[in-house]
């Protein structure tokens, strides 16, 4: 599929010189050029920077990832958000990466209060007074898709009110369809990276920011927290004013509580640490393995701590999510792993379809062990979850292991309350509290219930199997013997041959043309053939004409190929 092959509009094209250029400009020409995309650059910024890749002094990583994040915050909100997605995945992207995306910021200025009056009075059809009786017009936050402002309802109830950005939604939109074909083009020019699953990872990437940029979608699962804890005094999370809320302005309940760090004096605001983080630690459980959904993003901001043990969570904008099977084979790795049993593990990993075909099973089982060893008998109060981590996903991308984006989203919100909790009470034991539910949700697994509820699943598809196979049989030998079977096959390797060949090829075809006009034009001009000015055959001073144009033309191609 060409680059034109999508909906390609002044628009887009305008767009994609745009997204061309800042790579160019930050030093990434050598990706343009790559992925064949050179053609795209205005000719003046060819001119003034370097497009063409070269022998160029090696530089180290924290560099090359500076220049990265420098070039997404230049491409504006699509791209930051981009980032700092990448960022969240330590088992595709390298510790300098990791630190140089985190840092992203939208940096964004607030838009005007008459706009938010605009889209707020545009869905609801009141005004913004008769909705809201005490409306702040200066947002308390404001990101590259919507800003927050505090407001009272009608009842007197304190409330945060998200407002959507004018127009945000075609801007994204637009550059996730380029994101697209440029991961297409990745996996087709550059083999190197195609075992990252370029096309996978935009995939998920737009469907997240396409939820995101659906402010209905945040409330139904805000609403749905606030449910499964509404009975759990421990935890409170925010409730949704259905009826002030829509697809660009999202209402939710103010929750107070403090944000918590070293320097917090736990004692003056009387809270109880010990059980403060054993709730939490509760709350996260619950989440991960009876919920099968879970705050995705729980750092400090989004952790307020209410005396004596209480905590509001807030920002359901990012969540994972952990399907029935998912969960299953996540509690089967920890209870293998905590047993040394690395077999199963690797098993598992497989059953995921995470593990790259060329990968040495005896290499990875060393390094498992190497690591188990490291902290086997070391106190929790010394330990680090963040660590600890972080050691596992480096692994796991040293292995070329892609794990699913959900698992490692569990695990980095799992380290970030785990170190949460041990702040706050560096005795606690996270293994202890973990360890019932694992077994329980396994017990769940292969209880007589379950086994025949899954039985009964089974029967239904080898029963359709038996039924429709037959028939599949017959179509398939129907249309070989009538030789209406096709095998498509792609060979990898030789695109980029192909295509240096055919461009070489019309540069060749049309400089051998442009060399006959100028001999045609030659003889034309001393044979003095056809209408004259003065001494000068009119068809031979065209034939020169169009011969200076084409070779003009030549030479321009030839430069902004960037090969000469």
């Amino acid at each position: 599929m060409g680059i034109l092959s999508f909906r390609h509009t002044i628009r887009s094209s305008h767009r994609l010189a745009q997204i061309l250029t800042v790579l160019v400009r930050h030093g990434f020409g050598h990706l343009v050029v790559s992925l064949r995309l050179e053609r795209f650059v205005p000719f003046r910024k060819k001119l003034s920077h370097r497009v063409s890749p070269g022998k160029d002094v090696p530089e180290d990583l924290s560099s090359i990832a500076a220049r990265a994040a420098n070039a997404m915050e230049d491409l504006g909100p699509t791209f930051v958000k981009l980032g700092q997605a990448l960022a969240s995945r330590p088992d595709l992207m390298p510790a300098e990466f990791l630190s140089a995306f985190r840092r992203l910021q939208d940096r964004c200025r607030p838009f005007p209060f008459d706009e938010v009056r605009e889209t707020i009075e545009r869905d609801f059809r009141r005004p913004v007074e008769e909705l809201f009786p005490s409306f702040d017009a200066v947002p308390f936050a404001q990101g590259s898709i919507a800003q927050a402002h505090y407001a009272t309802t009608a009842d007197g109830t304190d409330v945060v009110v998200k407002v959507k950005r004018p127009d945000i939604d075609r801007t994204i939109m637009g550059d996730i369809s380029l994101l697209h074909t440029l991961a297409e083009l990745v996996e087709r020019h550059m083999p190197q990276y195609r075992m990252y699953r370029p096309r996978m990872l935009v995939d998920e990437f737009a469907h997240t920011l396409r939820q995101e940029l659906d402010f209905v979608n945040e409330a139904a699962i805000t609403s749905r927290f606030y449910d499964s804890f509404a009975d759990d005094p421990s935890i409170g999370t925010p409730r949704v004013f259905w009826d002030l809320s829509s697809r660009d302005v999202l209402t939710l309940e103010r929750l107070s509580g403090t944000v918590i760090s070293t320097d917090t004096d736990f004692a003056a605001l009387g809270i109880d640490r010990p059980r403060l983080a054993r709730n939490l630690l509760d709350a996260f459980f619950k989440q991960f393995f009876e919920l099968g959904l879970f705050h995705a993003d729980p750092h400090p901001g989004n952790l307020l701590a209410r005396a004596p043990d209480r905590w509001s969570l807030l920002d359901f904008g990012q969540v994972g999510r952990m399907d029935e099977s998912l969960r299953t084979r996540l509690a089967m790795c920890l209870m293998a792993t905590v047993r040394r049993e690395l077999d199963l593990v690797v098993d598992i990993l497989d059953d995921l379809d995470t593990l790259p075909e060329d990968l040495d099973r005896s290499h990875f089982k060393n390094g498992l062990v190497a690591l188990l060893d490291k902290y086997e008998g070391m106190p929790i109060k010394r330990m680090r979850i963040t660590t600890v981590f972080e050691e596992v996903v480096t692994m796991a991308r040293e292995h070329r292991i892609i794990l699913p984006r959900d698992f490692v989203l569990l695990g980095k919100s799992l380290a970030t309350v785990g170190g949460v909790a041990m702040m706050l009470d560096p005795d606690c034991q996270p293994i202890e509290i973990i360890t019932p539910k694992l077994r329980q949700l396994i017990r769940d697994r292969v209880s007589p219930g379950r086994v025949v509820r899954d039985l009964g699943t089974n029967a239904y598809h080898l029963t359709s199997m038996l039924n429709q196979g037959p028939q599949m049989l017959r179509r398939l030998l129907r249309n070989l013997t009538r030789g209406q079977t096709r095998i498509i096959f792609r060979h990898e390797g030789l695109d980029n041959v192909i295509g240096e060949v055919d461009r070489s090829s019309n540069r060749i075809a049309f400089s051998v043309i442009t060399a006959a006009i100028i001999l045609g034009s030659s003889v034309i001009l001393l044979a003095k053939v056809g209408p004259t000015i003065g001494d000068l055959a009119i068809l031979g001073v065209l034939g020169f004409v169009i011969a200076a144009v084409s070779g003009i033309w030549l030479l321009i191609s030839i430069l902004r190929s960037g090969r000469l």
